[in-house]
């Protein structure tokens, strides 16, 4: 099991990425302070950062370059509304900044499978969709 950082500002889509993610132990977060806390109270014990690129006072990726500066090579999946071409220009120069080497981009929405494929793609790891219960 892994431990996942999930930032997610979005009450209704952090809940859905809950639920994706059941399989393994999930931390939340709503804004990057909190994200960064939680880094640092888990002591930079995480496998893997999911991340919502727009926030209001930050980026996802701002808080995936912050990450990194302790743990290099922590694996992360950008989430986003929009296509890469229409980021912000910053969004954009922070991407670059932080390279292509272990990051996967899901543009909104996506289907859990997707996301499970990807955290299986960066971790190492095949993941499996967990089956629905009626």
């Amino acid at each position: 099991m892994k431990t996942l950082l999930v930032l997610e500002d979005e009450p209704p889509v952090l809940k859905l990425l809950w639920h994706m993610l059941k399989q393994h132990n999930v931390m939340e977060a709503t804004t990057a302070e909190q994200a960064l806390r939680v880094f640092g109270e888990n002591h930079h014990r995480i496998d893997l950062l999911v991340a919502d690129v727009t926030l209001p006072a930050s980026s996802g990726i701002q808080v995936a370059l912050a990450l990194r500066a302790r743990t290099r090579d922590l694996p992360v999946i950008l989430t986003s509304g929009y296509p890469v071409m229409d980021w912000s220009p910053r969004d954009s120069a922070d991407l670059e900044r932080l390279g292509s080497k272990a990051v996967a981009i899901l543009q909104k929405p996506f289907a859990a499978q997707e996301l499970l494929s990807a955290i299986g793609r960066l971790t190492g790891e095949p993941q499996t969709a967990i089956a629905r219960t009626a």
